[in-house]
């Protein structure tokens, strides 16, 4: 194995042009060359670095809450709400704001008006759960509203189904909404609708949008009274005292 070693070393010369490269390329591949059966047969036993397969999907259903885990990161999510309380990876614990409620952390919304009315907005909460698969290699999770006339004016003329996949060997997850509106139902218009995370904020502090637009990022109490001064709406405000002056006189939305 040395000799080899020392070989390889001694291939590694040239000035880099082509015709070195090339002449670089095929040495190295002679001197890997296997030199008898026996000599083959270790070379791939010393050099052969096993693969380990991916630790399969589990599912931990517990009273109020349901834990997707495949051993790379660990989804917890409110029971029957689907409410994401806790994205555990890499050693931390909780990629979430920990300090936000439960119910303010990963969320489904949307803005929507009735005819006529006003504009609401609605965290999607749901109110029975299922498991729509179940193995080592995926698990997908239903949090499931029903729509009745019951619920006019209060809630969105729409059964949502939440859905929620992790798969084996996945360092995320996966999530979409089916939206059903009967015929018979009463119109609405449907401004947005979003999956919405609160980070936690001493890691989450840069932000990238493009090439040219990245930088650092106010923190969520520099919206608060006395350090933002509110404008059209509420989620806009002109920065007059925030925790770091860098950003005073900008507009934070």
């Amino acid at each position: 194995m040395r000799r080899t070693l020392q070989s390889i070393a001694g291939c590694l010369g040239g000035c880099g042009c082509a015709a070195c490269t090339r002449d670089v390329t095929d040495s190295i591949s002679d001197c890997l060359k296997p030199r008898g059966s026996h000599c083959d047969q270790q070379v791939l036993q010393n050099n052969t670095c096993p693969t380990m397969p991916p630790q399969a999907v589990r599912l931990y259903i517990q009273d109020h809450h349901v834990i997707l885990d495949n051993g790379i990161v660990q989804v917890t999510l409110s029971k029957p709400g689907g409410i994401v309380t806790g994205i555990r990876f890499n050693g931390i614990d909780n990629l979430l704001e920990y300090r936000n409620k439960e119910d303010n952390r990963g969320y489904w919304d949307l803005d929507w008006t009735p005819p006529g009315g006003h504009g609401i907005f609605d965290v999607i909460r749901g109110t029975s759960f299922r498991v729509v698969v179940e193995n080592e290699e995926q698990i997908e999770l239903s949090f499931l509203r029903m729509w009745d006339f019951s619920l006019e004016g209060k809630y969105i003329p729409l059964n949502i189904d939440k859905r929620f996949i992790l798969l084996s060997g996945s360092s995320g997850f996966y999530s979409y909404a089916i939206y059903q509106h009967l015929q018979e139902w009463p119109d609405f218009s449907l401004e947005q609708t979003r999956f919405t995370f609160k980070l936690r904020k001493e890691m989450f502090r840069y932000m990238a949008m493009a090439d040219n637009r990245q930088r650092h990022m106010p923190l969520p109490e520099d919206q608060s009274s006395g350090r933002g001064q509110p404008l059209a709406y509420p989620e806009a405000v002109l920065l007059v005292n925030p925790t770091d002056t860098v950003f005073s006189g900008e507009v934070c939305q």
